[in-house]
């Protein structure tokens, strides 16, 4: 069987140069050319590319950081603080809340026993601790503020509609400052103890203050700092709005239609926030203006009652009677939106 030559007095042709060279120093490239070995050029590292793994980053038992969800914080026993007469903000303690102003908390579970009278200071406990909670208005590190009429937006946001409902706002004590008024009336003719808050305006002190009054005393009623802003906001989510208040004279309706003229312009004119009517209710009793499609914002919880067991909806109105403490046991407040 033959075999293959040595080469050793051989030449061969470089496939690189063409020129003859000893067989014997031949050699071959990586793409299989057969060149001189003083022509070889070895394979360039670019041609194989060694991969490489990325560098490691990521833990197998790792516990990244998280924002923790909101924890209820515990009130104390008397939680609750009317503020000074004529304010409608609650002032809350809650010891070292973290609360900002801007802030939505929502409380729960509050027991308080704000005054049944003046009815103007009682707040309700579902509405302390209605669901969409209360916006924070002032803080210190163990007290925070909210007002408890905050809710009012929201609420003619649910009931309001243009051109169908009808939306009575009472005169005394939610445009005018009417119980200011009777209190330092009543205190000036010896009908009620002379003191920081209005908590001894008893309802058979307040009708014999009206009666000893002088017969210009509603149209010299002052308008309260919140009343332009309230009647603005009705105006922007019914279009318009209508007087309810209470009336036991002719004299007294053209008082209390004068103090409304003055302070927002003549009814049924459409100019600026004048009211569509004014409409006054007789033996107290506002029960005859409810119904469907019927919407009242008043301070009284009396009138309310009525208004809404006869279809209406109806808004209480809070106003505080002065600085006191009205329990909030039991209650936990917990952050809702930043």
């Amino acid at each position: 069987m033959s075999s293959f030559s040595s080469g050793k007095n051989a030449l061969a042709i470089s496939d690189r140069s063409g020129m003859a060279f000893p067989y014997k120093e031949m050699v071959f490239e990586w793409n299989g050319s057969f060149v001189h070995i003083s022509e070889f050029e070895a394979k360039h590292p670019q041609l194989v590319v060694r991969s490489h793994r990325g560098d490691a980053q990521s833990l197998r038992n790792a516990r990244p950081d998280r924002t923790e969800p909101p924890v209820p914080q515990l009130g104390t026993l008397n939680a609750l603080q009317a503020g000074p007469p004529d304010i409608e903000e609650i002032t809350v303690t809650i010891p070292g809340h973290g609360f900002k102003v801007g802030n939505t908390v929502r409380i729960n579970g509050a027991v308080s026993f704000f005054p049944t009278y003046p009815q103007v200071s009682h707040i309700e406990d579902v509405d302390i601790n209605i669901a969409a909670g209360h916006t924070v208005t002032a803080v210190t590190s163990n007290t925070f503020k909210f007002n408890s009429n905050d809710q009012i937006t929201g609420w003619l946001n649910a009931n309001a509609v243009p051109g169908t409902t009808t939306v009575y706002v009472d005169m005394d004590g939610v445009l005018a400052e009417y119980y200011q008024a009777v209190a330092t009336y009543a205190t000036s003719v010896g009908l009620l103890p002379p003191g920081p808050d209005w908590y001894d305006l008893s309802p058979a002190i307040e009708f014999a203050a009206i009666a000893a009054a002088p017969t210009n005393y509603f149209s010299n009623l002052a308008v309260r700092a919140e009343a332009n802003a309230l009647i603005d906001l009705v105006i922007a989510k019914n279009g318009n709005w209508d007087v309810l208040s209470t009336a036991t004279s002719a004299n007294i309706i053209a008082q209390k239609n004068a103090w409304i003229t003055t302070y927002f312009g003549t009814p049924g004119s459409g100019i600026g926030r004048a009211p569509r009517t004014t409409n006054y209710a007789t033996n107290f009793d506002k029960s005859p203006y409810g119904g469907a499609n019927k919407l009242l914002i008043d301070d009284r919880t009396t009138y309310i009652d009525q208004f809404e067991g006869a279809g209406g909806k109806g808004f209480k109105y809070f106003e505080s009677g002065g600085i006191k403490d009205f329990g909030g046991s039991n209650m936990s407040v917990t952050l809702v939106s930043v």
